[in-house]
């Protein structure tokens, strides 16, 4: 099964850039095309976690109230959940739903030859990234396309630092990306002042899973980089538009109250 799908989105990679002409942009449209697919299920679990929002003042009330009594506590909590319709995990289903994907293409792309189907020649660029590098491979040189290797803009000398042997742009536009997103979608828990370890460890998780995932990605093909760049800013616009929407609800409701 696994294998069915590596070889369906390699068709569908073709296809693309039969229209494109270009693999980074192929790369970008199959992000925009997949994000299109996940659009309901996104937008639900978005719109829950701005849900959860709004009812903080409630949830800490429980939380004082039954402070020391747990199974009360968890009891109120799941009671308030089902009150307001909203999943306490929902922010966690996104990337739940991601990874699998990313997966399906760390495995697509580290071996998709790039090539271009009239000339047969490998065709992996895609602004400042190389078409291709020679690298060697079982005792020979080859000529690996740029996207499918890691970005390779600027080689460290000696054996590189922390493992890195190669520096690229988009690890650090990953991180940055996904820093945004982050703060847009935490709850006012999370960055809030004060709170306890729980919410401590939420805020610091905010910048460091950020870090952590751009250092990932100086190892990873820059063309699945490409991908989880594009997906996480078209992620950033639709969650910029939730956001945007549920502040003029509020502003509504609030001039409503006051009238």
């Amino acid at each position: 099964m696994w294998s069915s799908l590596i070889a369906i989105t390699t068709k569908l990679l073709t296809i693309l850039y039969s229209f494109t002409h270009n693999y980074g942009v192929t790369i970008i449209l199959l992000a925009i095309l997949i994000r299109l697919i996940l659009y309901p299920l996104m937008q639900k679990q978005m719109v829950s976690m701005r849900e959860i929002q709004k009812i903080q003042p409630l949830m800490k009330a429980v939380q004082d109230k039954y402070k020391d009594d747990k199974e009360r506590l968890n009891k109120e909590l799941m009671a308030l959940y089902k009150e307001h319709k909203v999943n306490p995990m929902g922010g966690c289903l996104p990337l739940l739903i991601q990874m699998p994907i990313l997966i399906l293409l760390f495995q697509t792309l580290r071996v998709f030859e790039y090539l271009d189907p009239i000339t047969n020649n490998v065709a992996g660029g895609f602004l400042w990234i190389a078409k291709y590098y020679n690298v060697i491979e079982g005792g020979e040189t080859i000529a690996k396309a740029g996207l499918a290797l890691s970005e390779r803009l600027i080689t460290l000398p000696g054996n590189g630092i922390f493992g890195l042997q190669y520096i690229g742009i988009l690890p650090f536009l990953v991180a940055g990306v996904m820093y945004i997103q982050q703060k847009m979608t935490s709850t006012e828990s999370t960055t809030g002042q004060g709170g306890d370890s729980a919410q401590q460890t939420q805020k610091m998780m905010i910048v460091v899973m950020p870090l952590i995932i751009g250092f990932m990605s100086f190892s990873l093909p820059s063309g699945l980089t490409l991908y989880w760049f594009t997906s996480t800013l078209l992620g950033i616009g639709q969650q910029y538009m939730i956001n945007k929407n549920v502040s003029s609800a509020n502003k509504t409701l609030e001039t409503k109250v006051i009238n």
